[in-house]
């Protein structure tokens, strides 16, 4: 197929810049640093003791629930130091050490890195289309033989494509760094999570991860529809990067502010961290559920792309 030299072409340009590869090696500059610092730092004494040390924390939260209580603190701050107690007591219950680290427990720790990535999406999302109005390249490209949403395409695909190898990339080094540093088995090993209805349940460390990697495809998915839908609207590339990184930002500002809100769930930010979904512990909005946040964001995407290939269509490019 001719398209996919479009496609191509796309992919070329986003990987024969400096600032790609940057963003590739700093994930893996920090999960590197990580491992270094925990093994330096590693504590072999209150690892064999760790019951001991757990059990003074169950004491220490007990103490900070009843004088949050007292005082009539933060309902969600509460709520946290409740599941931590009973998350904890499970735990020594049951014999299953906080300190016991392998390869899948490691990529779960590492999972927050997806903000980092998505930092750098939003760059290259924002920047794709609105640096050809910038350069005046765009003309270019427009009298090449093809349709004008064939070019829109191409770019979205070459974006996405971008996100979905960097947050691979970040999958592989850590599943493989994270094996080497403490060994890859653990295939069973388990964590304690308090779900929805405040029942004490087990799940596996490889369950998290391989559910965490499907959400955030989906949130990487939702991200690059909403900085490509503004790398469309301005024309200026500096212009579209600080709106798109302001957007995120304030969105998730909002949310924070407006969570009790019963209509703060239908906005875009308050479903775009799917990963708090996946043990039912969003302690933010607790009514939000992982089937409907998904939802939320497929219709959210769908709006954003019909915008951004509309907006484009439209667009009058001065000779």
């Amino acid at each position: 197929m001719k398209w996919l030299s479009l496609l191509t072409n796309e992919w070329v340009k986003i990987f024969s810049r400096i600032r790609t590869w940057i963003f590739i090696a700093l994930p893996i500059l920090i999960i590197l640093g990580v491992v270094v610092y925990d093994k330096v730092a590693n504590d072999t004494e209150v690892n064999e003791n760790w019951k001991q040390e757990l059990t003074q924390t169950v004491e220490d939260d007990k103490k900070a629930l009843a004088e949050a209580k007292k005082n009539d603190d933060n309902e969600i701050y509460i709520d946290m130091l409740e599941t931590q107690i009973k998350q904890n007591e499970y735990a020594i219950e049951n014999d299953i050490s906080p300190n016991e680290t392998t390869t899948w427990k490691f990529m779960k720790e590492m999972a927050p890195l997806s903000s980092l990535i998505g930092l750098f999406v939003i760059v290259v999302a924002s920047d794709i289309v609105s640096s050809e109005f910038s350069k005046g390249t765009i003309k270019m490209l427009l009298i090449r033989p093809y349709s004008r949403w064939k070019i829109l395409l191409s770019k979205f695909l070459a974006t996405l494509g971008f996100a979905f190898v960097m947050w691979l990339v970040v999958i592989v080094t850590t599943w493989l760094i994270g094996g080497l540093a403490y060994g890859f088995g653990g295939i069973d090993q388990t964590y304690v999570v308090v779900n929805e209805t405040q029942e004490v349940t087990e799940r596996t460390f490889v369950e998290y991860v391989f559910a965490n990697i499907g959400v955030e495809f989906i949130e990487l998915t939702a991200l690059v529809a909403m900085c490509f839908m503004i790398s469309t609207l301005f024309m200026s590339n500096s212009v579209a990067i600080g709106v798109a990184m302001f957007t995120m930002f304030a969105g998730n500002t909002i949310v924070m502010l407006l969570a009790s809100k019963d209509w703060i769930i239908y906005t875009l930010f308050a479903n775009m961290d799917l990963s708090t979904l996946i043990d039912g512990q969003n302690k933010l909005i607790q009514d939000l559920t992982l089937p409907f946040s998904i939802s939320m964001l497929a219709i959210y995407t769908a709006i954003m792309l019909a915008i951004t290939f509309i907006v484009f269509q439209k667009r009058d490019v001065k000779a």
